[in-house]
């Protein structure tokens, strides 16, 4: 039985997904955090066997599988490509791999056609983007060093921020003072401050806010509707940049909004990133994708097997996926 395999690793979590040629799934795996840049190359690496075993180990599949797709949060640099395809291909789970960044296999899971543009706002952020001529951009996604804003521990730390000057007075009163508390399991600002200082609230636990922040926008919160807006006009304004740079202005290009901050509550973020958008490119058509990222890494490594995805493989695919990974 000839399989593929697709990978997902990010800031917050490891997926992997195993699927026959013809597109039925036959297992999931999910583990910790696989960005190197930021968990480490060695616990990174852990992170993705561990997925990629329980997925192998669900399937009944003995490894190593014939081809798969490896989507990494931190594939960024040259140098970082070659230190992750040695590093992949030395777990000896597949045969022959293709490592992309993580907003590769976003842009897949979620484009209607090979092309398009992809932001990336779950932990961190990223973008890329590919033309119809097959040029691809992507932006470095090293943070702040490359002009980076954004991301869900970017607004969860805004939102911790806010707090604070609320409480000292250098700050309007705030809804997302109770929220961030309770979210925190914290009794008062002080408290939040010298737990946050001494690092007894892990940093991980800080992405519990990022639905704070919604909350109280949809609440009518002043604050946290800023900080909402602020976040999507540097979602519409990255988009834009690289719809420029690709020469898609007066198309209409599919922009892919992946990641699990934008299934925050109401509508305010969707509406500031439509509205930046549109003054680039009026007629670009702007898509919450019904799969997670890691479907893209599938649907790429059956591509390379198949050489086209029949709409039998993608029937297949769609009604054997784990209902986690319908966005």
């Amino acid at each position: 039985m000839s399989c593929v395999i697709g990978v997902d690793a990010g800031n917050s979590k490891t997926f992997a997904l195993v699927a026959e040629v013809n597109g039925r799934v036959l297992g999931f795996g999910r583990a910790g955090p696989g960005n190197h840049q930021t968990a480490g190359l060695g616990p990174a690496l852990q992170e993705i066997r561990s997925a990629c075993e329980e997925a192998l180990a669900a399937a009944s599949v003995p490894k190593p599988v014939a081809y798969g797709v490896f989507g990494l949060a931190g594939a960024d640099l040259p140098e970082d490509f070659a230190l992750l395809e040695n590093a992949i291909r030395e777990l000896k789970l597949v045969h022959v791999i293709r490592v992309e960044n993580d907003t590769i296999i976003a842009l897949r899971a979620g484009a209607t056609r090979p092309w398009g543009v992809v932001v990336v706002c779950g932990a961190g952020f990223n973008a890329a983007g590919i033309a119809p001529d097959g040029t691809t951009l992507r932006l470095p996604g090293l943070g702040w060093i490359s002009g980076d804003w954004g991301g869900g521990l970017k607004i969860a730390r805004e939102a911790v921020r806010h707090v604070a000057r609320a409480w000292d007075g250098r700050g309007p009163p705030t809804l997302l003072t109770s929220l961030v508390l309770r979210a925190l399991n914290v009794g008062s600002v002080e408290e939040m401050i010298d737990k946050l200082y001494h690092g007894h609230i892990e940093e991980r636990k800080l992405l519990d806010l990022v639905p704070c922040i919604f909350e109280a926008a949809h609440c009518g919160d002043v604050v946290a509707q800023k900080l909402v807006i602020r976040l999507g006009k540097e979602v519409g304004i990255t988009a834009g940049a690289i719809i420029r740079k690709l020469g898609l202005e007066d198309t209409d290009v599919e922009v892919i909004l992946a990641g699990g901050v934008f299934r925050g509550k109401g509508p305010l973020l969707l509406d500031t990133v439509v509205q930046t958008v549109h003054r680039t490119a009026p007629k670009a058509r702007i898509i919450r994708p019904k799969f997670a990222p890691v479907v893209g890494a599938v649907l790429m490594a059956l591509e390379a097997v198949t050489g086209s995805l029949t709409p039998q493989i993608l029937e297949n695919l769609e009604e054997s996926l784990p209902k986690e990974l319908k966005e």
